[in-house]
């Protein structure tokens, strides 16, 4: 399975891990603060950046950032 490929499941998985209907009634707080719900999308929300991270390193097309090549010409000078 290539890396693309591997990228893409890792995002439909997210997909389906953010419908999260089965913290919807819960009230445990994590670290004695926090919701289970939002510390679930804190750490939802790091997975998701990391896949981004994945997908600028090993999906996004080489080359769209290098400078284009000077002109063979000089430029003209203001008249």
């Amino acid at each position: 399975m290539s890396k693309r490929a591997l990228i893409v499941s890792f995002f439909v998985v997210l997909f389906f891990l953010h419908q999260d209907y089965w913290w919807k009634d819960d009230a445990t707080l994590v670290l004695g603060f926090l919701p289970v719900s939002l510390a679930y999308h804190i750490v939802w929300t790091l997975l998701v950046a990391f896949g981004w991270f994945l997908v600028g390193k090993f999906c996004w097309p080489r080359g769209l950032d290098d400078e284009t090549a000077p002109s063979s010409k000089p430029p003209r000078a203001a008249p």
